[in-house]
Parts: structure tokens; sequence; C-alpha cells
């Protein structure tokens, strides 16, 4: 090996088993489909269904669920060209057509068509040697929608629109994981108030009502002129305990 050239990355673990697999081809067509449906996040049950659909005249080598897996778990392996490099090696006419149906159908099966699947169907499409109008033509055979090509990444204004949106994202998730922490604590005030009324958390404003004026006239300070200082003490603080209660239940609009 000459100096300075970096040894090859040797093959994972799923890629070497797709290279061994006596159904290679089958098995790197349906990994290529996985590893689109895995570009923007697991895969799910119906994008699984689609591939399962593909071949079913070819049995399985490698089991679609541990394809599903690996891609999820690392979507760009090191020796992922060395399966698109095979795949353009079997390309042909009629294949590349059956091909761009199937990555069609895998990329709408969860219902969505996000950015990065439609790189990546542009990619496949180039990698098979299919024009822009043949995937443009299939796109609109197979899901019934105008084709919209990707945004052009070596555009600024486009990172500065993700990048807004994405702060977007996160600026609604802190607010509804806060308004979603207010809820929770108000909730659990209003079910501490209605304890505290010695209520269950279904009690009826009738119900918090009556509960409200008969222990503040059991603990009112007024009726413990004969008990002594510690009874006292002790009725004061559940009278104050009950108005305070009876404060938050009619702020929640329970009372």
């Amino acid at each position: 090996m000459r100096r300075g050239v970096p040894a090859p990355a040797p093959p994972s673990g799923l890629l070497q088993r797709l290279w061994e697999s006596p159904q290679r081809l089958s098995d790197s067509i349906r990994a290529s489909a996985l590893w689109l449906a895995a570009l923007d996040g697991p895969p799910d049950l119906r994008e699984l269904h689609e591939v399962g659909l593909a071949l079913t005249h070819e049995p399985e080598g490698v089991p679609l669920q541990e394809i599903a897996e690996a891609f999820a778990a690392d979507p760009l392996p090191p020796d992922l060209p060395r399966l698109f490099r095979f795949l353009r090696s079997q390309r042909s006419p009629k294949r590349t057509e059956f091909l761009l149906d199937l990555y069609l159908r895998v990329a709408a099966a969860d219902g969505t068509l996000s950015e990065i699947e439609r790189h990546a169907l542009v990619f496949l499409s180039d990698l098979l040697g299919a024009s822009p109008a043949l995937l443009r033509e299939r796109f609109e055979a197979v899901l019934g929608l105008e084709f919209e090509p990707p945004a052009d990444l070596s555009d600024p204004a486009w990172f500065e629109q993700a990048e807004a949106a994405a702060a977007a994202r996160e600026a609604r998730a802190r607010r509804l994981a806060r308004d979603a922490a207010l809820a929770a604590a108000a909730e659990a005030a209003r079910r501490e108030a209605l304890l505290t009324l010695g209520l269950a958390p279904g009690a009826t404003p009738i119900a918090i009502k009556a509960a409200w004026r008969r222990l503040s006239r059991q603990y009112h300070p007024d009726r413990q002129p004969q008990a002594d200082a510690a009874a006292r003490a002790s009725a004061a603080a559940r009278f104050d305990a009950v108005q305070k209660a009876w404060k938050q239940l009619q702020e929640s609009g329970d009372a």
C-alpha cells in the first residue's frame, strides 16, 4: 500500500452479510429501499411492508427487520458506497423503472416526503442512470402528485430558512413543555386542595362548597374557646389550609 493512503474501511456487519448473501441482488435492492426509509428516522411498519411487497418472488437472504435495524442505528455505514456501486453495475432500463417505483412508494409510505428523501430520490435516480424526466414521470404516476425538486443546498438562504424553522420548532417544543409542566402543577395543586377538603378528584362544585362550609365552621377559631393552646393552634392551621384550598379551587374554576 502506498504511504499516506489510508487503508479502506472494513466492511460493516450488514454490508458484509449482503455481499455474502445467496440473494445478493434482491437483498441489496431491499437494503437500498430501507436506507432511503431510514434517512428521516427509523423505518416504520408501513415502509417495511412496502419493501416486503417488492420482491415477493425472491426469498430473503438477510431478514428485512435486521436490515432496517442496522440502518436505523447507522444510516451511513462506511462501506455504503459499495452497495450503491453494486446496484449501479446491475442497472437496466427495466430494473431502473421498477426501482424508481419502489423507492417512491417507500419514501411516501409513512405519509410524508421529507426534504432529505427528495434529495435521496434524486441521488438514486442518478445512480440508476434515470433522466430527470423519468423521475418526474414515475413520481407523478406512482404518487399522483406533481414532482417538486428538492431545495438547492448550495443556496445559503436555504440553510437560513432551515435554521429559522428549527429554532421555531425548538421554541414551540419549549412552550409546550412549559405549558405541560404548568398544567401538571395546576392539576397537582387542585388534587391537593380537594384532598384537604376530604374530596375525590371528581367532586362537583356543590360538594366542594358544602365541604368548605362544613370544615370552616368546624375549625373556625371562634369555635375553639375551651381548647388548649396546642389544639387551638392545630385548628387554626387546619382552618387556614381549608381557606387556601377553597381559594385554589375557585381559581381553577372548580368552585
